[in-house]
């Protein structure tokens, strides 16, 4: 099923457009990356008018406590929300992944470490686990 959210998407747009601004002009990289909500009907977060994707929901992971999403449908499957009947749902999401930096698993995160220049972070940051490519983010509206 698709969904679409018009103030979600608007939201998404800015944040696109605000990623563009802070590094000069170029636009952010985008990935299409799956995301399990486990216990929250994904319908939460799509009917949500506000924040969709919401740290709010995050629990600690191993890079943090941030929003998580994967490379590998296989790897969300095991997060997936089990509806009534017993099937699972996931969330195939455009993910806002901006300037990537590559981390061993580090729990304490709670944001993205800085560039080398120091004044700005990286907007997200990847690692590997189970054969996936994970991707975490510490704000919302990067994911559509």
């Amino acid at each position: 099923v698709r969904i679409q959210n018009i103030s979600l998407w608007e939201y998404f747009t800015f944040r696109k457009e605000r990623m563009a601004k802070l590094s000069g002009g170029k636009e952010p990289n985008s990935v299409s990356v799956w995301h399990g909500t486990r216990d929250l009907d994904p319908m939460t977060l799509c009917k949500d008018a506000q924040d969709g994707f919401m740290m709010q929901y995050s629990r600690q992971g191993m890079w943090g406590r941030g929003i998580y999403f994967a490379e590998c449908a296989e790897y969300s499957n095991r997060y997936a929300y089990i509806n009534n009947d017993g099937s699972r749902t996931m969330i195939l999401a455009e993910l806002l992944s901006g300037e990537e930096i590559e981390l061993d698993p580090d729990k304490n995160l709670i944001h993205c470490p800085p560039k080398p220049a120091g004044n700005m972070r990286y907007d997200t940051v990847t690692g590997k686990s189970n054969g996936s490519k994970i991707y975490t983010v510490y704000e919302n509206g990067r994911a559509y």
